[in-house]
This record gives structure tokens, sequence and C-alpha cells, in this order.
């Protein structure tokens, strides 16, 4: 299968420059999105057929590896799933939920993402977001929908190291890029040589 191509595609060799060793900026492969909703008996019967568990804790996600659920509401979540995936997963929520009051809808082409990761990723999340990311509040497994550098953004935290995702409508996802470039800039500038 061929790669989806992205905007995101023409800012590659900008995204690797402006990586290092403290922090490091990358396109996401685009993944399949489903946007899931659904009253609180659907919860088990969904994970079930997800294989993964909807959180229901606001601002978590849970995920396996090749697949997250995210905690959107009270009553909604993004799935995301390998692209291939997308309409048998809905199938299974078909399946699962018949009788039910939901709504799985392919909102794929809606979000582009974009990872931030390394020992000061945290510090360059913090220039462009008014979350407070400390680890004791937004650790491993938190998700949370904010403004970053003023775009709305799904942002969440997938690891310790720290790393991030920023999912973002495609029209910001350049601008998002290369804002990120730019806040990245302090942590590659060459040191100033000895007189």
């Amino acid at each position: 299968m061929v790669e989806p191509r992205t905007v995101l595609d023409a800012l590659a060799a900008d995204m690797a420059s402006a990586s290092g060793d403290q922090a490091a900026l990358s396109a996401l492969t685009p993944v399949g999105q489903i946007t899931l909703r659904g009253e609180a008996a659907c919860l088990p019967l969904a994970s079930a057929a997800l294989g993964v568990a909807l959180p229901s804790a606001a601002n978590r996600f849970e995920s396996d590896g090749a697949r997250a659920a995210l905690w959107l509401g009270p009553d909604e979540w993004l799935v995301l799933v390998p692209r291939p995936e997308v309409a048998t997963t809905i199938a299974r929520f078909q399946m699962a939920l018949a009788g039910y009051h939901y709504a799985a809808v392919d909102t794929s082409a809606g979000r582009l993402g974009l990872e931030i990761a390394g020992p000061a990723a945290r510090t360059v999340m913090e220039k462009g977001c008014h979350l407070d990311l400390h680890p004791r509040q937004f650790g491993p497994g938190h998700v949370a929908q904010s403004t970053f550098a003023r775009v709305p953004a799904i942002i969440l935290q997938r690891d310790e190291r720290p790393t991030y995702w920023l999912l973002v409508r495609p029209s910001y996802s350049v601008y998002l890029a290369r804002w990120a470039i730019d806040a990245m800039a302090e942590f590659h500038l060459a040191p100033i040589p000895a007189r």
C-alpha cells in the first residue's frame, strides 16, 4: 500500500534539520480517525469491539500501540487505528452497538499529526500551550483539547521521554510545523567560539 502524502511532506527536510538530541520534530504517518459518540452503556461494548478500553476518565487515552482511544468529552472519543482498518472498525462498532444511540464517523481527513519528542520537548510545548504540562498534571496517558500556538489542537503525551502528539486540521499543520521549528531553534544553536 502506498503511504498517503500530506502537506507536511514538503517540510520533512526542515523538520529533520531542526531536530536534535534535545528535541525532535516529525510528521506522524496519517492514521485512521473515527469520531465515536455514544451513551454510557456503549462504553464496554465499544471497548470490546475495538480491543482497547475507551477511557471513562476525563482527558485520558488508552493505547495498545496500533490503536488508541482518546477521551474528548463525556460521550465522545477519538479512535485512532491504522488507515486500512477504518471501515472494519466502524463495522465492528455497528455490530456491537446495534440498538444503542451512537455515531461512528470516519474523520480521518480532518486532522494531521506532529510529534515533538525529547528531553526538551516539554519546554518547546510550553512555549505555545496554556496547559500545565508539569508531569504531576499532564503525563503519559493524558490528552486535552486546547489551543497550541493559537491553533485548535488535540494534545497528548505518549510517554515519559516526553513525546507529545499534536493533532490539528490540515490547513493549520504547515503553520504549526514552522512554528515548532522556530520554537526549537534555541536547542540547536552553535556555541559561540572562545576568544
